[in-house]
């Protein structure tokens, strides 16, 4: 086993950044020492030293090498597979949802849009992750970007979460086209 201590990238950026930072400081290097040695300007250092997320494995082998330490970068599943879910157990929990139609079996393969704008705009944590394990993650992102949201507030929230994704979001926010129908 190789006694050098690990860098690794499992904990998330701020984890990774603080290690690098600990482990430069316990070798008593400055970040013009450190840069000097892995080739790369002491602001690259210190960009990855203060949660830069954008890592290039490249220059964190390099780094772990002028650290002493062997870098680590394990993909793991957090927790196992969510077991399936029946309908009507989704039924039950989303039917409140839904108080102007019953929701039906086939509304979700029929009319995905409506049930995932339903979900999204009223429904809670825990009904947004049961739709992610009936629909799955990457159908409720590509619905939900051509989503038109009711309130600027939703929409505006929607766009931020789908937009952290690295999605673009297309649908605009209704509110306006529903205000002009009402005054009419």
């Amino acid at each position: 086993m190789d006694p050098r201590p690990f860098i690794i990238y499992d904990k998330g950026v701020s984890s990774l950044s603080s290690r690098i930072r600990r482990r430069r400081r316990q070798l008593g290097l400055s970040l013009s020492q450190l840069a000097r040695i892995v080739r790369t300007s002491p602001a690259t250092i210190a960009r990855y030293e203060s949660g830069w997320h954008r890592f290039q494995l490249y220059t964190l082998e390099k780094l772990a090498s002028a650290l002493g330490c062997r870098l680590k970068v394990e993909l793991q599943a957090v927790r196992p597979a969510s077991p399936a879910v029946s309908w009507r157990s989704a039924r039950r929990r989303l039917g409140r949802l839904f108080w102007d139609t019953p929701l039906g079996e086939a509304d979700l393969r029929r009319h995905p849009r409506w049930v995932i704008r339903r979900v999204l705009e009223f429904g809670d944590l825990a009904d947004v992750q049961l739709l992610v394990r009936l629909v799955g993650r990457s159908g409720i992102l590509r619905e939900a970007c051509s989503i038109r949201f009711g309130s600027r507030k939703t929409h505006s929230f929607w766009e931020s979460m789908i937009g952290l994704e690295g999605l673009v979001c297309s649908g605009a926010c209704c509110r306006r086209e529903a205000e002009v129908c009402w005054r009419t």
